[in-house]
């Protein structure tokens, strides 16, 4: 009886209420699946840190200075060896050791200098990961904090540097001196600024002759304005008017969710958003104004 009774229940269920309860079960998938991707992500983030780190300590032993080191004593025995080997052969052995004790010396630095900056990036990914957790467990983030502009765009920029030499991308920068500050959540406001220089580095054609995106970060009055323009591809009125319709693109692999939570994020922020081409062929910009916060 009681087996009947529910199976009533359950066919009784309005079809609004079965949409909706499958669309959960659906959405609940989506976000099981983000988390698993997540933590794997998260772990080779982690591994491949361990790797820069390990490079970097082994720098540290001043190794290159052993070489220099060699160099320095050959050269002060290089009448020496010109009693063994010829003058000639001998003056081409310090030469030699001297010329390649400089280029490991060179080298050694930057690989120094690279695995710290690739520790610095992951460092930025580690924070996008953590936020997308957040979102995922259905946490919203804590509250907003003073939030330095220009050093969130630099940091943008530095990530997507090599994209950018690769593509032969020329980058315009003007970014202040001192501090811009705004109230905000950093992570968040990182992801706004590498989604939209993606979308920049992506419109433009790769086999255009001159290719370039402009960076702009100045203030206007109480405001802070951010600038990203390129030479891409641009577009047309009508597509320009849907850019921030949720689930839009003209990307063929696209989702439609960039622009739109670039969007939802700069609106959370008080911020406002404006994109502009003058048609296809023709590059784009996307203007972001932010309330300047005042110490």
């Amino acid at each position: 009886m009681n087996k009947i009774y529910i199976m009533a229940q359950i066919r009784d269920i309005p079809a609004e209420l079965k949409d909706a309860l499958r669309e959960r079960a659906i959405q609940q998938g989506k976000a099981e699946l983000a988390a698993d991707i997540l933590h794997d992500v998260g772990n080779a983030i982690v591994g491949l840190g361990s790797h820069l780190t390990r490079i970097r300590r082994n720098l540290e032993g001043n190794k290159a200075e052993l070489l220099l080191n060699l160099a320095t004593f050959l050269s002060s025995q290089q009448a020496a060896l010109s009693s063994a080997i010829g003058e000639e052969k001998a003056k081409a052995v310090v030469n030699m050791v001297q010329s390649l004790s400089v280029s490991v010396k060179e080298m050694c630095e930057e690989i120094r200098s690279s695995a710290n900056g690739q520790l610095a990036i992951m460092a930025h990914v580690q924070e996008i990961l953590n936020i997308q957790r957040q979102y995922v467990a259905g946490r919203e983030p804590g509250e907003y904090q003073p939030v330095n502009l220009r050093a969130v765009v630099t940091d943008g920029l530095s990530m997507l540097s090599a994209t950018m030499d690769k593509r032969n991308i020329h980058l315009a920068s003007q970014l202040p001196e001192d501090s811009a500050l705004i109230m905000g959540d950093r992570t968040r406001l990182m992801q706004v600024v590498m989604n939209l220089l993606k979308n920049s580095i992506e419109a433009t054609d790769r086999n255009a002759g001159e290719k370039q995106i402009d960076v702009q970060l100045c203030r206007d009055g109480e405001k802070l304005v951010l600038r990203i323009a390129d030479n891409g591809c641009g577009f047309d009125a009508a597509t320009g008017a849907r850019l921030l319709e949720r689930g839009f693109t003209t990307k063929s692999s696209g989702t439609g969710l960039g622009l739109y939570n670039c969007w939802e994020i700069v609106k959370g922020h008080a911020g406002t958003v404006a994109i502009a081409s003058d048609g296809p062929g023709k590059g784009a910009a996307v203007t972001i104004q932010f309330k300047i916060q005042t110490p």
